[in-house]
Parts: C-alpha cells; sequence; structure tokens
C-alpha cells in the first residue's frame, strides 16, 4: 500500500484549519454569553443599591424629595438624611461610570438620574 502523505497532510491541514474556526466560534459565543452575565450583574448591583435607598425612605420616613428645610429633624434623622443623599449620590456616581463604559445604555443612565434635582431641592440635601 502506497500512501499519498501530500493529500493526507493537506486533509490534516483543512481538517486542523475547520477546528480553529469552530473553537473561534465557540469563544465569540462565550464571550458574548459572559458580557450579558456582566451587564445583567452591573445592573442588579444598581438596583440592589436603589431598592436600598427605597428601604431606608421606608424604615425612617425620610424622603429627600419631599423634606423641606424648613421641617424640623432630629440630629438622628439630620444624619441619616445626609446619608441617604450620599448613598444616591454613590449610587449614580456608579451608574455614570457603568454608563461611560458602555454597561449602561443612554436611556437607562437618564432614568437614573431622574430623581437628582429632587434630591437637591433644598440646602439640607
Amino acid at each position: 500500500m502506497d500512501w499519498n502523505w501530500t493529500a493526507i497532510s493537506a486533509t490534516s491541514d483543512i481538517l486542523a484549519a475547520i477546528a480553529v474556526v469552530v473553537s473561534l466560534w465557540l469563544v465569540a459565543g462565550q464571550l458574548r454569553q459572559n458580557t450579558k452575565a456582566i451587564v445583567a450583574n452591573s445592573r442588579q448591583g444598581l438596583l440592589d443599591a436603589d431598592l436600598g435607598l427605597i428601604s431606608g425612605v421606608i424604615d425612617y420616613a425620610l424622603d429627600p424629595l419631599l423634606i423641606s428645610d424648613a421641617d424640623e429633624l432630629t440630629p438622628e434623622d439630620e444624619r441619616r438624611m445626609t446619608w441617604m443623599v450620599v448613598k444616591a449620590l454613590r449610587v449614580r456616581e456608579c451608574a455614570w461610570h457603568q454608563y461611560k463604559s458602555g454597561i449602561l445604555d443612554e436611556q437607562t443612565w437618564q432614568s437614573y438620574m431622574e430623581p437628582v434635582p429632587g434630591i437637591f431641592s433644598s440646602a439640607r440635601a
């Protein structure tokens, strides 16, 4: 039996090229899946932080959007209010970084910014 090594070599080269293309296709799919997971995780983190703010509003009946400078607060509630405003700003800062890096789209970024003017509607904030 006489082997045609040129044909065998060409066939193995073609099979290797096909294997490389299939591998690259699978890696591309994994990268897309990983990117979606990272975006979902980032958005979940922002949602959790905002829900924490809402819980604070509910637990302490302190809403930076509704409390004016004329309202009397206890020193403890003043501190709570200050830290709620700081937390709200930090959440928005995180959203800004995610927006600038492409994780959040324009519409989502704008929705995170909607409460900011209300938060700063008093001198207290």
